[in-house]
């Protein structure tokens, strides 16, 4: 154990402990070669963490000890990087690693025992170590992250501070608790989970008819029909057909008043695009032209101007697109406008009401209907 090699106690921190690693199967030939890459490039990175945690680099000796320790899972490395994590000031994972050193290690010298159970007491000061106990194969997670599946084999090593355990089963509804952590407090969490418990769903029976009605036959009824003279009563139903029109014409008008004006400021844009083109081109002609000569003579006729001539036409095309998509949208736009604003009258109609008008029982009294 290389405890010795650097001096000095750590404070630290923990996180899920680092299980050994197993190597993917392989041919023995390939599988062996890969682990010798491995094993070589975990020895020279171990190494490199400390000659840095001798030099007091104790962050950077954690990163090399740690990546070496993921590559090559060993008692020894684990002691020496719950020793480099206290003096980075990460108790957590030092508690994490120094457990895992005093669980796996071999034939531990009696002073290195002592020497990582002190730091290791050290660690837990600064966190908590919280038992979970909870029904067997239920998934455990803190903060959101899984710690693993109930039963836990061991304590968990947290910050200090509001945690949040929860405990999920297929079956069953989810269980959580929220605990507030103290430095080197030691709770426990009892998670109990419930029978999983579909949406509750109400079912309304109607009312039983009343066994009194036996038969509901239609009731003839005298109704005062009102008198029409000579024409003073008008029809106050709405009328459909008027609105109907009117609907479609405004939906109408709205949409191509939006598609007017888009096709204007779409081909405005543009224009203003290709007039750039086109200033960008009467510049260059204008350096390239002899001073006293006139541009573009004869634009047509000009192969230099050519481009000009086109870059031009272009430009005005779509510029007067824009405008005529402008007009189109406005025009459109006021008519929907004053169809929206305008309310037509109905001519009074003079006929005879004639309605028609039915009363039956119903179990809640009678029940009318008709047309009036």
């Amino acid at each position: 154990m290389v405890l010795a090699s650097m001096a000095g106690s750590v404070p630290a921190l923990a996180q899920s402990e680092v299980a050994p690693a197993t190597a993917p199967e392989a041919s023995p030939g390939a599988g062996a070669q890969d682990a010798a890459v491995r094993q070589r490039k975990a020895s020279r990175l171990y190494d490199q963490g400390v000659k840095a945690a001798n030099a007091g680099r104790w962050e950077k000796a954690r990163q090399l000890i740690l990546e070496s320790f993921q590559l090559e899972p060993t008692a020894e490395k684990a002691a020496n990087l719950g020793r480099v994590e206290l003096r980075a000031g990460k108790p957590r994972d030092a508690a994490e690693h120094l457990a895992f050193f005093l669980r796996e290690a071999k034939e531990i010298q009696p002073s290195d025992r002592d020497r990582a159970e002190r730091m290791l007491t050290e660690a837990k000061a600064k966190i908590g170590t919280v038992t979970v106990q909870v029904e067997a194969g239920a998934d455990v997670l803190v903060d959101g992250h899984p710690l693993g599946t109930a039963p836990l084999e061991r304590p968990v090593f947290v910050e200090p501070g509001s945690r949040r355990f929860e405990a999920r089963k297929p079956g069953t509804a989810s269980a959580s608790q929220e605990l507030q952590v103290q430095a080197g407090s030691a709770p426990e969490v009892q998670l109990t989970l419930a029978a999983s418990t579909g949406p509750a769903i109400q079912v309304v029976e109607a009312p039983a008819a009343s066994a009194s009605v036996v038969e509901q036959r239609p009731v003839s009824v005298v109704v005062a029909r009102p008198t029409v003279g000579s024409g003073n009563v008008a029809d106050t139903r709405p009328s459909t057909g008027g609105s109907s029109w009117r609907t479609w014409a405004i939906v109408s008008g709205a949409g191509l008043a939006v598609v007017g004006v888009g096709v204007g400021v779409g081909f405005s844009a543009v224009a203003a695009a290709d007039n750039a083109d086109f200033t960008k081109e009467r510049d260059r002609l204008v350096r390239e032209t002899p001073i006293g000569e006139t541009i573009c003579p004869g634009r047509e006729h000009d192969v230099r101007c050519r481009k000009l001539t086109e870059l031009a036409n272009v430009r005005d095309r779509n510029q007067a697109i824009g405008i005529a998509g402008f007009a189109v949208g406005g025009l459109a736009a006021a008519g929907t406008l004053a169809l929206v604003l305008w309310k037509a009258e109905r001519p009074a109609q003079t006929a005879k009401a004639e309605p028609d008008f039915i009363v039956v029982p119903s179990m809640h009294g009678v029940l009318a209907a008709g047309t009036f």
